[in-house]
């Protein structure tokens, strides 16, 4: 067998079609037909169970399939090691990521790693909806919450409470409110997830548990309510990691000091693979030294702004 079709038959198992796997290798849906035919005719074995909904590998399709992964991973690390001396970064890297993630946290350290290695191309897919990393051919994936998928790879980078800003136009048009049960009589950004806005905010503060109906007529994805936040539009509950910058700059202040949502946690993501190409390794690296960096300016900052026990 030959090794582009081991990597063809590799791509067809994790998306789990024929027509994405053409897609990904730029071919077509009939040539990648043609090809998992050809050497299951070769092989003698039936190595994909076929339906018209799906398609899963046979149990001899599984062992054939880690053998063909095992090859393909070698014979990256013997590229990487030919070209090692070079310290030059080839081919592309498809990372994922939410939508102000990427802009506030992402954006500069991909462009820092890209002017170092100008032969590395990294396509950032960029959205607060969850990408299937095998199916869509994401090399890695930045996401925020409890990871219960545990077929794939992931490591904490830091972890970011959620706290209350506006912009300070809008409150010194509004008012400030003193309790969570005053936002009610405010303007609050509410973000979409999976296609369904959110209609309730928890606040932690003051040893107690505060429920927050919301009923807002502005509802977008991250990036949208932190603009929104920062243009004066009302009240945004944002990852303290993607305001960083704004409220240092004084663009937005925080709203209700004492009270925060619960910290969430950001992973970096990886298909279950064994190995990771060099290429996606360096973009590990750099984005997680940035995490590191990031968490500290943020733990600072509470710091600084942690209100007062006799205020």
């Amino acid at each position: 067998m030959k090794l582009d079709e081991m990597e063809l038959l590799v791509r067809v198992a994790e998306t789990g079609s024929m027509t994405l796997a053409a897609r990904q290798m730029h071919l077509t849906p009939a040539a990648v037909s043609a090809a998992v035919r050809r050497v299951e005719e070769t092989m003698g074995v039936r190595l994909f169970e076929r339906t018209t909904r799906s398609l899963h590998p046979t149990d001899e399709g599984l062992v054939v399939l880690e053998g063909c992964q095992d090859v393909v991973e070698r014979w990256e690390r013997t590229l990487e090691e030919v070209h090692g001396t070079t310290h030059e970064l080839v081919g592309t890297v498809h990372l994922s990521a939410p939508a102000d993630t990427t802009y506030q946290v992402l954006a500069p350290v991909i462009v820092a790693v890209a002017e170092a290695h100008p032969r590395l191309q990294v396509v950032v897919h960029s959205s607060d909806a969850l990408q299937h990393l095998q199916r869509d051919a994401i090399d890695m994936a930045i996401r925020y919450g409890a990871m219960p998928d545990s077929s794939l790879s992931a490591r904490k980078l830091a972890e970011s409470p959620g706290v209350l800003v506006a912009a300070p136009a809008y409150l010194a048009r509004r008012g400030h409110p003193r309790a969570p049960e005053q936002l009610a009589g405010h303007r609050c950004l509410t973000l979409q997830l999976a296609s369904v806005a959110v209609t309730r905010w928890t606040l932690h503060g003051e040893g107690s548990v505060h429920e927050v109906s919301l009923g807002s007529p502005l509802c977008g994805d991250g990036h949208l309510a932190r603009m929104w936040a920062v243009a004066g539009m009302g009240i945004a509950l944002k990852s303290l990691f993607d305001v960083i910058d704004d409220l240092e700059a004084g663009r937005l202040v925080r709203v209700l000091p004492g009270y925060a949502s619960s910290p969430t946690p950001y992973h970096a993501v990886f298909p279950s693979r064994r190995y990771l190409p060099a290429r996606v390794r360096a973009l590990d690296v750099a984005l997680t030294s940035e995490f590191t960096a990031r968490h500290a300016r943020c733990e600072a900052w509470l710091r600084r702004t942690a209100p007062s026990a006799d205020a």
